[in-house]
């Protein structure tokens, strides 16, 4: 059995993506931990006005789900707000990011899994 607190883990200050701003971003779960098609898990923490830079990957889904905060995310040059309680689920090869629009930090889950076949 593999446990990690996301609460506790260790992060570093990021721009992601070439987004605005520095993110507190902790790898929670790597890949070589993952013995599925998940690749990462990551706790990030963005304060206001921060961003995940617009970015694309391959096969697979990108997940991003609000713990607090509010912002908009961008899905193919589709804005949409979201806010505490949603889930992102990127589509293969979209072009995608978010930014915290609102007062206080946004607190995020992100993950990765590969679509097989």
């Amino acid at each position: 059995m593999l446990i990690h607190n996301f609460l506790d883990a260790d992060y570093r200050l990021e721009e992601v993506h070439g987004g605005r701003g520095l993110c507190r971003n902790a790898r929670v779960f790597a890949d070589e931990e993952i013995p599925s098609p998940v690749r990462f898990i990551y706790y990030t923490v963005m304060p206001p006005k921060a961003s995940f830079g617009l970015h694309r990957h391959g096969r697979d889904n990108e997940f991003y789900i609000v713990l607090e905060g509010t912002g908009v995310y961008t899905q193919d040059g589709v804005e949409t707000p979201v806010r505490a309680g949603d889930i992102m689920m990127n589509d293969a090869c979209a072009e995608h990011g978010i930014v915290n629009t609102g007062e206080t930090d946004m607190r995020l889950l992100v993950f990765e899994a590969v679509i097989e076949g």
